[in-house]
């Protein structure tokens, strides 16, 4: 979404989201993302693509809630598992049994566009999109435990 005082470059938004309001906006989308692009084709990797960036904006968002440095750019903005660390959560915290949340936090990558199938997922993308709803969702409940900052 571009906001009227946004800076564009040729259409392009030139802000990252700045509240953690924003972030957890933007997760949210990309959430949305991933739902519509499930009923397409089966084989797609793009809703799995789109789930990860759900989880790396809800993540960004806790973190942006409780005032944590986190990288916005390059690799390192987008490691899940940098940011779940930063974030102060363990893997227990995942509960996990079939390891389909655990496939964000250690394995999902923006490479993941380059690949043309699914067939090389260790679980069905429909699953996997499930899976990132309930990570978002609890990484969600996280920061409506968050203080207010004074």
């Amino acid at each position: 979404m571009v906001r009227p005082d946004s800076n564009t470059n040729g259409g392009c938004l030139m802000n990252d989201p700045q509240t953690y309001h924003d972030w957890r906006d933007t997760a949210m989308e990309r959430a949305a993302d991933a739902d519509a692009m499930l009923p397409r084709r089966s084989e797609s990797i793009g809703p799995v693509y789109m789930a990860g960036y759900a989880v790396e904006c809800m993540l960004k968002s806790y973190l942006r809630r409780t005032n944590s440095p986190f990288s916005t750019r390059g690799k390192d903005g987008h490691n899940l598992q940098g940011l779940w660390r930063s974030a102060g959560f363990r893997s227990a915290d995942l509960k996990d049994k079939s390891g389909e949340k655990a496939f964000f936090i250690n394995n999902w990558d923006t490479a993941l566009r380059y690949q043309n199938t699914n067939q090389e997922l260790t679980h069905p993308a429909d699953e996997l999109v499930k899976a990132a709803k309930q990570l978002t969702g609890w990484i969600s409940s996280q920061i409506r435990r968050q203080r207010r900052p004074r």
